[in-house]
């Protein structure tokens, strides 16, 4: 019985996964666009007003629907309704609903009203409002310690030229030595064909600010040879365009290194290197992210790669 009721929620469970999802994308997606056109001080008035209000918003669900407590100490488990105190807390005729649910409503239905479900599975519009609002909550919190945490300057490296004294028995100076620290690359296999295709995709989706891109910048990227740094316009883009590169092995795993020790790319947001923390962000909260919109650009780009092999 226990595994028949387990599956019942499984399946519920993953229509409550796919409202999350989209939420989210679509809030975070939302700030990502109004940090391209709002300075950074604005942004971080918004971003700390984002997130006292939340707070204040989860504070007045708990308050008012104790029965849905439980769900922030395991919101981070993939079947959290099944693994949370939540299905305990509930009346004998809720558990029912819950274990033997007859809603006709669909995704779409959701979408247009959000109680839709709630009939049904008592509490299901609040469980996700708790969800979206803590997982957003984290995401401001995240980006304004960010801001407010010293930045991490990084030092343009350079190269150490040394002039040797010793001559040799012709009389002659032997050449200067340039000492090179460990050389951080892409070790990429992209064809010139390839990053010009590439091209198409970074200016499609808007991944950098200022002109459009053109191929010598792209390679010079890729190549680790760049003279000036491309200022990032969206961090989450960045991180699944070089993530999507790398599971496909047209780049090293190890692209998150290789981007910030070689100071590649400029913050949106400030004058200051993308480190490895502002990569491994990016790349952690995109993940989860269901692929639509201009990830998705980016995805057909990449898949179409192999067409442009030489």
């Amino acid at each position: 019985m226990d595994n028949e009721q387990e599956q019942a929620i499984d399946i519920i469970q993953q229509m409550m996964n796919r409202c999350i999802h989209d939420k989210r994308w679509a809030l975070e997606e939302t700030l990502e666009r109004k940090a391209e056109v709002m300075t950074p001080t604005e942004m971080a008035k918004m971003e700390r007003s984002e997130y006292i209000r939340t707070l204040d918003e989860l504070a007045n669900i708990y308050a008012k629907y104790p029965a849905v407590r439980s769900i922030k100490n395991y919101m981070h488990l993939s079947n959290f309704l099944w693994e949370s105190t939540f299905i305990e807390s509930l009346t004998m005729g809720e558990k029912r609903k819950w274990f033997h649910s007859q809603s006709l409503a669909t995704y779409d239905d959701f979408c247009k009203d959000n109680s839709v479900f709630d009939q049904a599975l008592p509490y299901f519009s609040i469980i996700y409002q708790v969800v979206v609002n803590e997982q957003y909550a984290d995401f401001l919190k995240q980006r304004i310690e960010g801001r407010e945490q010293k930045s991490w300057e990084f030092e343009v490296p350079r190269l150490e030229i040394k002039e040797t004294d010793t001559k040799k028995e012709d009389g002659c100076h032997q050449p200067s030595t340039i000492e090179n620290a460990d050389r951080y690359t892409f070790e990429h296999t992209l064809t010139d064909a390839q990053i010009d295709n590439l091209v198409d995709c970074v200016n499609e989706v808007r991944m950098f600010k200022g002109s459009e891109i053109t191929f010598e910048q792209l390679k010079s990227i890729f190549d680790c040879q760049a003279t000036t740094p491309l200022k990032s316009k969206n961090n989450r883009l960045l991180a699944f365009f070089f993530d999507q590169l790398s599971n496909r092995e047209y780049i090293s795993e190890n692209w998150q290194v290789v981007v910030a020790k070689n100071h590649l790319f400029l913050s949106p947001q400030k004058d200051s290197f993308l480190n490895q923390n502002d990569i491994a962000t990016a790349v952690h909260d995109v993940r989860d992210t269901p692929i639509q919109g201009r990830l998705a650009k980016i995805d057909h780009y990449i898949k179409n790669l192999k067409a442009y092999s030489e």
